[in-house]
């Protein structure tokens, strides 16, 4: 069996390391290897020379050289490559669509922590490849009060209920009221899944 392998591709050290340090907080009791590069063309490098691996590409959209969508694609041409997550500090209106489209298998902006990118890690590994957490579907088959979007989107930045209340002004109970109702009207259990199909949905 091949081993799981996690590439955090880089061109920033400092954000670099600090996310590789939550990886192998995450992942170090599962052996997953953690291998970080500082471009597209050391990571291709790195990926080709260990093909007894499937490889999980964590890769900043906006590298020097090679970079974007050419990048994802040639990450994508290798077959130990299982998926690519495309990350970025820019719009992410702009680059999601762009990245799901030229093969990643989800797009993740930087204002985002580096546990809601484990997260989603977590997810795909269990996914097969060329699987996509995708937003297609219009957000119109729910119904969410602008609040609850409010809640929703501070969720997604990984801000558990204490922070939720005093940046919406709002108490913890109502916090967790809003949350419930998310869940249900979402159809799901837990905070990680509500996050993922309200992103998939557009909902934020």
């Amino acid at each position: 069996m091949k081993k799981v392998s996690i590439l955090i591709v880089d061109d920033h050290p400092v954000y670099r390391d600090a996310l590789a340090e939550k990886f192998h907080a995450e992942f170090g009791s599962q052996q997953f290897s953690i291998v970080l590069a500082a471009d597209a063309k050391e990571g291709i490098a790195i990926v080709e020379s260990s093909d007894d691996r499937h490889w999980t590409v964590i890769l900043d959209v906006q590298l020097p050289g090679l970079s974007g969508k050419d990048a994802i694609a040639q990450f994508k041409q290798r077959p130990s490559v299982k998926h690519v997550v495309a990350i970025s500090g820019l719009d992410e209106h702009a680059w999601r669509d762009v990245a799901i489209s030229s093969g990643a298998s989800s797009f993740i902006s930087k204002n985002n922590t580096g546990q809601f990118i484990c997260d989603q890690v977590k997810v795909l590994l269990h996914m097969p490849a060329d699987s996509q957490i995708s937003p297609h579907t219009a957000a119109k088959e729910f119904r969410f009060t602008n609040r609850q979007k409010d809640v929703l989107k501070c969720m997604a930045n990984g801000h558990p209920n204490k922070i939720i209340a005093e940046l919406l002004a709002i108490s913890e109970q109502t916090v967790k009221i809003h949350i419930g109702q998310i869940f249900r009207e979402l159809k799901v259990t837990n905070r990680m899944q509500a996050v993922l199909k309200a992103q998939k949905y557009r909902l934020i």
